[in-house]
């Protein structure tokens, strides 16, 4: 966690030194404080005799430093910081996946990593993919696997926005196909339950309301992975085979009778429904806002269980604490 403080004190103060035209300096001094939290649980207070030989002491980075003088102090804040620093004097970032995309989006998060990152961050340990139209295009999508491969590896990932083409797309591009939406993909890798799209509220800026809203919409299947196809006349049959080896059975059957039609076949699964009620209800209850759950589930009866899942783990673990802090007085 200190090592975290410190290097995100070390990027706010490079962002507000740049913006104010003047970096080096007060970057250098920022890493400095900074650096003192690295090593604040191993200080004692002013009054306690320096131990003796011990694991503890034997391994800690200031163990030479036993005195606690304000000498000893300087000495322990800059042999930490020194630590924290690489051969060419810049703090290593930890390993990450970073995920290039496309348009503006792209050209911005070059300046910023460029001018405000490189210079004074080691990189080295980052993993980085192309998912450009071009560079899926002449991998054949192969790049898109690798990135889900090693976000599934690393667990920490950045991604710009990318492009998902449409059929213009396609021929103004050169690209030999129209390639699915990556994010898609990555969710499944990742077993990613939720988009999360909160509102952003910036100070003098009237939106209308003042109240955080959350919104976490359930990503996972969908149409996102179906399958889908052009076809005439004819009959469409859902078949379901199950993997325990019984019967297989008709999920849907329906008669085509247009000359032209686009078939869609799709499923939501519902074995992470649970997670995303515990995600959602606790997040709600952190910024204080009332929960709902949306569903069309008079119209798609499908949408039954999922509805029930969540009100399920509602009543159970979350509607007393809701209750309690006053968040279903106005819901009805």
């Amino acid at each position: 966690m200190a090592l975290r403080l410190a290097t995100n004190r070390v990027a706010a103060a490079a962002a507000a030194a740049a913006s104010r035209g003047r970096l080096i300096a007060p970057l250098q001094t920022q890493t400095r404080a900074a650096s003192s939290l690295v090593v604040s649980s191993s200080k004692r207070p002013r009054n306690a005799t320096a131990p003796t030989t011990s694991a503890a002491s034997a391994s800690s980075p200031c163990a030479s430093f036993a005195s606690p003088s304000p000498l000893g102090d300087h000495l322990r804040q800059r042999r930490a910081h020194n630590a924290t620093l690489s051969k060419d004097g810049k703090v290593p970032a930890p390993p990450m996946v970073y995920i290039s995309g496309e348009e503006m989006t792209r050209y911005a998060s070059e300046l910023i990593v460029d001018q405000w990152i490189r210079p004074y961050f080691d990189t080295s340990a980052w993993e980085t993919f192309d998912l450009s139209c071009k560079s899926r295009d002449e991998t054949d999508d192969k790049v898109l696997t690798d990135a889900v491969e090693a976000g599934a590896r690393i667990g920490a990932i950045f991604k710009e926005p990318t492009i998902t083409p449409s059929a213009l797309q396609v021929k103004a591009f050169g690209l030999s196909k129209a390639f699915g939406s990556p994010n898609g993909a990555m969710r499944r890798g990742w077993n990613g339950i939720t988009i999360s799209r909160d509102t952003i509220h910036i100070e003098g800026i009237e939106l209308g309301y003042k109240n955080p809203v959350l919104f976490e919409r359930h990503a996972v299947g969908g149409e996102y992975g179906a399958g889908w196809n052009e076809v005439g006349k004819g009959t469409l049959l859902t078949t379901y085979l199950p993997a325990d080896g019984t019967a297989p059975f008709v999920v849907d059957k329906r008669d085509l009778t247009d000359d032209h039609n686009v078939c869609v076949v799709y499923h939501n699964p519902y074995d992470n429904v649970e997670d995303l009620a515990h995600l959602f209800f606790k997040r709600c209850l952190e910024a204080n806002v009332t929960p709902y759950i949306v569903t069309k589930k008079t119209v798609f009866k499908w949408q039954e269980g999922f509805w029930a899942t969540m009100k399920r783990i509602f009543d159970a673990d979350y509607k007393e604490q809701f209750v309690d802090a006053g968040l279903m007085d106005k819901c009805g």
